[in-house]
């Protein structure tokens, strides 16, 4: 299948700058931990992880799937100790249903039109197959700091976070359907770093961070956790009508006239 570049961002996105922030080290440490029961549920022979943090992609060891492949950009540094796939998330060389579970963590953000992306990836993935989506929320402190980031040089400059409504929507028109309720991961995510700036009391920024669990479906968190799996395509049953039903074909039988003559 041959791969069409695709138009670039008209703002230069700097991945490494964001994941070795500590916003981005804080971030990764709060997904490793909520993504790993999520990874396990993951079947089948074959699964998909697309992003840009490489060392994620080492979570899918811990899945049933037997083969793994991660997603890399056309301009990103090959990565040798995970089989990788050179190519863009709009324009996936695989035949479509092929395969069973599918990871985006943090793809969408990056990517030209996440809408043409996430109509790809529901593409390739199988009926009853998973998709797992990992992004920040913009309706959280983290989308205050992108507006900020807009304007003046941050590690989340370049990326467009995508409306969690919007998200769903997109989901549920192309037949998938999410299971559960989505999680909003990072609640106390701004706590903690005020509290490393202004020497916040221990005590208080532990009860913050051991409340974290409670609060993963106040749509606010600044990390947007939502699985969904493909559903089948309705069977129609193929009715036939009266005019098409076929009778018997005639066959030919002896007149009883012959049989007469042949008694006689």
């Amino acid at each position: 299948m041959a791969i069409e570049p695709q138009p670039q961002c008209d703002v230069d996105i700097n991945s490494d700058a964001l994941w070795q922030s500590p916003l981005g080290a804080h971030v990764l440490d709060i997904e490793k931990r909520v993504l790993g029961p999520l990874i396990r549920r993951f079947h089948g022979d074959s699964v998909l992880w697309a992003g840009e943090h490489a060392e994620s992609a080492l979570s899918l060891k811990r899945c049933m799937v037997r083969h793994a492949v991660r997603l890399q950009q056309l301009d990103s540094v090959p990565d040798a100790e995970f089989p990788t796939l050179t190519s863009r998330l709009e324009a996936l060389p695989f035949k479509s249903s092929s395969l069973d579970a599918v990871l985006l963590h943090h793809a969408l953000e990056s990517v030209q039109d996440p809408r043409v992306a996430l109509r790809e990836t529901t593409r390739v993935l199988a009926p009853g197959g998973r998709m797992v989506i990992c992004g920040f929320n913009p309706i959280s402190f983290v989308g205050l700091r992108r507006i900020y980031a807009r304007y003046f040089t941050d590690s989340l400059s370049g990326h467009r976070l995508v409306n969690p409504l919007r998200l769903f929507d997109w989901l549920t028109l192309l037949g998938l359907e999410i299971q559960g309720a989505p999680l909003y991961c990072g609640n106390a995510l701004p706590w903690t770093r005020l509290s490393q700036r202004i020497d916040l009391p221990r005590l208080a920024t532990e009860r913050l961070c051991s409340r974290e669990h409670d609060r993963r479906h106040i749509p606010f968190g600044g990390i947007l956790i939502v699985e969904a799996v493909k559903q089948a395509g309705a069977m129609k049953p193929q009715w036939r009508s009266k005019k098409e039903n076929r009778r018997l074909a005639p066959v030919a039988y002896p007149r009883v006239a012959s049989w007469q003559r042949i008694k006689s």
